[in-house]
């Protein structure tokens, strides 16, 4: 055999390792174990590859030690390749057995992890045998295969998501959809510090947990009764899930926990918006139904619908091995919206998508019961199944946590076997609930003698229910007022009360002033509140709310809630309401009169104390603890009420008197005229301006937390829900040049109707300018009814109604018809514009317009009204700020508004800035809108005197002023291609870059960015994006005829500067007489220059051969 004919051997062999590295390339994506065999296998076979590879010049005449390795039938290279080949046969037969079933998730590894040895072992014993005969010097080097060579491979799904964790437009989705949401890792830490060692063993080795983490389209619905432990199970199963697929990259864990007592927690928008944000990520991409939600969201200024989310759910679980859903407490959910949650529930579950699988917890409530008990009918594959917590199992789980608790117990007369008789009884009393053990062990902690231990273990409640009644029973009379109004407290608050805010609440009178005395507040001292020694221990808990700041109010004031669901529960259930202690039923209607009451009281008692305009306090909050909570949660409350009283007025007659109090007196007098006030009013009015202060603090406190994308929009005002969860502000300057929204700005904003109708009523007799116009966010009635997120509609038609105008100006929008654009509220334009509103009224320096604004942000409806209502079409703005409609929409992207446009008639030749739409459009790679404006016939020839591949020399050119990693992923290729198919010039200039430079083409543009990458901290896979856009233009003849020979002159002089001055570097290091611990930051810093000469010089050559071709 001559040295030809065995380079052809070694090649067929190199060919073979690459097939194999391919093969196992696939198993590493598809097995859910043995990634390191597979890691191993890979290396193993890729230095075999590259040591092979670097034979590429044998002699003619070949030793006897070379023909024996490489021509033998039993030499070295035909073993290589008889163990290559069997390895690819297992490999292959699995894998066509794997695409007979057709499923990823089932693809099965062939090999032990002994196999996996002696194929490794065979393999380097070979390659070190040719290291041998052609000499370690020549052949050391080939055996370390660089990095990028080897470990992309394996470790291509890990870098994947690693760069896609740091793409800024992906961190902006995740952002968006984590706006708001609470942490469910909270609850979750919070159960498993619960967790006593061996509990739930039965559930977690059970037959229906492991069928269900094993079965395709999975549901799992762990019932039982009140108390029974289920959350602690529940952090359990997350926990053991969690831990199985710890090693695996295509497996996602994502869970929610549902609270009684936290109002963020009981929504379908969040759970779902929860679980798209953690499978997300753990992609290595973003679905692009998530970027199109993201886009059609305003870039995340906006939450999608319902609907909306479960699209994008089922788009992000596609591709992944085994998505677990995981919801706990699904009865803390309220029942009058339950059905809901439970509906998407079984609707994700009838996707019928084999990698999902749902687990839920909740007590075996009737409605939740008949939900899943008509899945479990609809289920003809059975994978919906149901386990109650029930004895004799949960009773040996309730034993471990009694020992764990009564170990604590330390009294002499506490022997082991008195502890062992207790935590025997009451197990075997406690009916499989953890609660009612808790509680009847705690209640043994208070006898004295062992004879008193015995009898009490006789007299144990034998229900929650009669534990609840008897603690409520025993409250003195002179407390069970107190008791009360906590207890409504705690259970409709809209957000977490800390003790000293409801010791506060609880002694607000609201019959009439002095709505708080003094003298009847409740002692606060240190840590010794009163109030928990009136509120029986059994109903609520204290604990520490973490902050997202230092503050000494939070570190020295716990928060206070109900201990278990089960206590909120029955004080609501019709047990209570019939039973002995019914004066302590709650009523969801009585529970907010009573709260937003005595809000406005306190609220007004804190204007009452203030001298006005100018407040003689430092400290707002350390004399009124409750204020921050009644300032920022009142409007909520009243809010909840009209929406509760759709049919009927629930604002009572005290409550009513209160918020008229609080709304009338701090109405603007006609022409802003001094008046004479009463001191009332002026308390009345202090009162409105320190709610409005604190909501003002709160709101730019919340902005700084995260709940707030980044955005160069103005900040809305925000919803009353948002304030109610704002953060308390860490100090309140109350400032009297602090200019305050007008009170029918913010009713109307937030859509409280029956106090606007008040207000409208009353100034009709005169009794003030209702148009005002102060805050900027809020601007006019009209203008902040456009914006509101509640009841916009209607308010809007109250307004008009009362015959305001809406050509007045005022607010971030200027007019109304503005913020409805912006908003995206086509109804509330249509109301605006028939009640007089001027269609091209704009805003701004620019003029900017409704349609402006419209077709910025992709609102159709909007855009298709203002067109049908006779638009013009061509409108600039003042000074031709802004361009015409269709180039705004292009340069934001908004492809179905530019087909609107282009359908009514839109001019495609229009320019701004000398850019049109198609350059727009190409400068953000927008391949889709390219497309649309070539073939609606936009003229090449008149754009070509500024552009010419339009793709390229446009964005590349903006890119270089900005930062090209963080400001766009997407890739030039397609457009490119695409417009040199519809005629682009490839040899089109763009002015000069630099004074006195070239006049740049797209291939020398394309390069120039090209070498910025190797600069950059993170170039991500731009790399190969533009090594591949090079090939496009040079294949298109971009170093071809007389601009070849100019092109070869600059890209040598580029060369041969850079490599200047990489050796400048290299002398500067050398000099410096670095030690071999800088070896590596050398290499580092050495690496990007070498890549640049290396891009110039290949680049050089490349056009260089093409021309000698010519």
């Amino acid at each position: 055999m001559d040295g030809l004919s065995t380079a052809a051997s070694v090649i067929a062999v190199v060919q073979l390792a690459q097939a194999v590295g391919g093969a196992l390339m696939e198993y590493y994506e598809g097995v859910k174990s043995a990634r390191d065999d597979v890691q191993r296998l890979y290396h193993s076979i890729k230095n075999l590859e590259s040591v092979l590879k670097s034979i590429d010049d044998l002699p003619t005449t070949l030793s006897i030690n070379i023909q024996t390795l490489l021509e033998n039938k039993t030499g070295t290279l035909s073993l290589c390749k008889n163990e290559l080949d069997g390895i690819k046969k297992e490999l292959d037969t699995f894998s066509k057995q794997q695409d007979r079933i057709g499923k990823l998730k089932s693809l099965i590894w062939p090999f032990k992890k002994k196999d996996v040895d002696k194929h490794v072992d065979f393999i380097d014993k070979h390659k070190h045998d040719f290291m041998l005969a052609f000499g370690v010097e020549n052949l050391q080097g080939a055996c370390k295969v660089p990095m990028s060579s080897t470990s992309r491979g394996t470790s291509q799904a890990v870098s994947e998501i690693r760069a896609a964790q740091i793409d800024k437009e992906r961190s902006q989705i995740i952002e968006w959809l984590a706006k708001s949401l609470p942490d469910p890792s909270t609850e979750h830490n919070i159960a498993r510090e619960k967790f006593q060692e061996g509990t739930g063993s039965w559930l977690i080795d059970g037959y229906h947990l492991k069928i269900w983490s094993r079965s395709e389209n999975s549901f799992l619905w762990l019932n039982g009764g009140a108390g029974a432990g289920k959350s602690i199970l529940c952090s359990t199963v997350i926990y053991h899930i969690q831990k199985l697929c710890k090693q695996e990259i295509n497996v996602v864990v994502t869970y929610w926990y549902i609270k009684f007592d936290n109002l963020t927690t009981q929504s379908v928008s969040n759970i779902i918006r929860s679980w798209i944000r953690d499978i997300c990520s753990n992609r290595r991409d973003t679905p692009q139904t998530l970027k199109d939600a993201y886009t059609r969201c305003n870039h995340g200024q906006q939450q999608p619908t319902i609907k909306q989310l479960m699209e994008i759910l089922k788009s992000v679980v596609v591709g992944l091995q085994d998505v677990y859903l995981i919801v706990d407490a699904l009865d803390e959910y309220p029942k009058t919206e339950r059905d809901l949650l439970l509906e998407t529930l079984k609707d994700i579950h009838q996707w019928k998508i084999d990698s999902i699988h749902i687990f839920v917890t909740s007590r075996a409530e009737d409605d939740i019961r008949f939900h899943l008990d008509k899945m479990r009918e609809q289920d003809v594959s059975d994978s919906c199944q149901s386990i109650k917590v029930q004895d004799p199992n949960i009773t040996e789980d309730i034993k471990k946590y009694l020992n764990e608790n009564i170990s604590s117990f330390r009294r002499t007369m506490w022997s082991s076997d008195l502890k062992d008789e207790v935590v025997e009884s009451v197990a075997r009393q406690a009916d499989g609930m953890f609660r009612l053990a808790a509680l009847q062990l705690d209640s043994m902690k208070r006898h004295r003698t062992v004879s008193a231990i015995r009898k009490g273990l006789n007299q144990l409640p034998s229900s929650l229910d009669i534990f609840y009644e008897r603690a409520l029973n025993e409250i003195p009379e002179e407390d069970q007022c107190y008791v009360k109004i906590a207890l409504q407290w705690i259970t409709y608050t809209a957000r977490p009360l800390t003790v000293l805010e409801l010791s506060e609440a609880v002694v607000v009178q609201i019959e009439s002033p002095p709505y708080l005395r003094e003298d009847d507040r409740l002692s606060c001292e240190d840590d010794n509140f009163t109030l928990l020694d009136i509120i029986p221990s059994t109903f609520v808990t204290v604990y520490d709310k973490d902050r997202n700041y230092t503050s000494a109010i939070w570190d020295t004031n716990p928060h206070i809630r109900f201990t278990h669901y089960s206590v909120q529960e029955f004080l609501q259930s019709s047990r209570t309401s019939d039973g002995p202690v019914n004066e302590y039923h709650l009523r969801e209607l009585d529970g907010h009169i009573s709260i937003a009451a005595r809000s406005i009281a306190y609220l007004l008692h804190v204007g009452s104390m203030l001298n006005y305009p100018h407040p003689e306090v430092d400290d707002v909050h350390q004399r009124f603890p409750l204020i921050y909570h009644v300032a920022l949660c009142w409007t909520y409350y009243i809010q909840r009420l009209e929406f509760q009283g759709s049919e009927h007025d629930n604002l009572v007659d005290h409550l009513r008197k209160l918020v008229l109090l609080l709304i009338n007196d701090s109405q603007p007098t006609p022409n802003n005229q001094s008046t004479p006030i009463d001191s009332n009013s002026w308390n009345n009015r202090n009162a409105w301006e320190v709610s409005q202060i604190i909501c003002k603090s709160a709101g730019l406190k919340l902005s700084y937390s995260g709940m707030e994308l980044e955005s160069d929009e103005p900040k809305l005002p925000y919803s009353a829900i948002e304030l109610a969860h704002a953060y308390d502000p860490l100090e309140v300057d109350l400032d009297s040049s602090f200019i305050v929204s007008c009170p029918l700005s913010w009713l109307s904003f937030h859509g409280l109707t029956s106090l606007i109708q008040h207000l409208l009523s009353n100034a009709s007799r005169g009794s003030g300018d209702i148009n005002e116009s102060k805050v900027p966010a809020l601007g006019t009635p009209l203008h902040a009814a456009a914006l509101g997120p509640h009841l916009s509609e209607r308010t809007t038609m109250l307004l008009l109604a009362a015959e305001m105008n809406p050509n007045t100006p005022g607010g971030e929008w200027r007019y109304p018809l503005l913020a409805a654009a912006r908003l995206n509220r086509p109804e509330i334009c249509k109301l605006l514009y028939e009640a007089g509103a001027e269609l091209q009224a704009g805003r701004g320096m620019w003029n900017e317009t409704a349609l402006h604004i419209a077709c910025e942000h992709g609102h159709v409806e909007v855009c298709k009204f203002l067109l049908d209502e006779g638009f013009d079409i061509e409108h600039r703005g003042s000074s031709d700020g802004l361009g015409t409609p269709l180039l705004v929409a292009s340069k934001h992207g908004k492809l179905e508004v530019v087909k609107i446009l282009l359908a009514s008639g839109a001019d495609t030749e229009a320019e701004h800035d000398t850019y049109t739409a198609l350059q727009y459009a190409s400068a953000s790679y927008d391949l889709q809108m390219c497309k649309l404006l070539l073939d609606s016939g936009c003229d090449w020839a008149s754009i070509l005197h500024f552009i010419g591949p339009l793709t390229l020399i446009a964005p590349l050119n903006f890119f270089w002023k900005t930062d090209p990693f963080v400001e766009n992923d997407k890739d030039p290729c397609p457009t490119i291609k695409l417009l040199l198919q519809y005629g682009a010039d490839i040899h089109a200039r763009e002015k000069p870059y630099l004074k006195n430079g070239y006049r740049a083409t797209a291939i020398y543009l394309c390069l120039d960015y090209y070498e910025s990458l190797f600069f950059a901290p993170v170039s991500g896979g731009f790399e190969s994006i533009f090594d591949y856009a090079i090939d496009i233009l040079l294949d298109a003849g971009a170093g071809n005829g007389p601009d070849g020979a100019e092109l070869l002159s600059i890209l040598k002089e580029k060369w041969s500067t850079l490599d200047g001055e990489r050796r400048s570097q290299v002398r500067l290091y050398e000099m410096k007489g670095p030690d071999e611990e800088d070896l590596n930051k050398y290499e580092r810093m050495v690496e990007p220059w070498n890549k640049a000469v290396d891009l110039y010089c290949e680049t050089h050559n490349r056009i260089y051969k093409q021309q000698e071709k010519e």
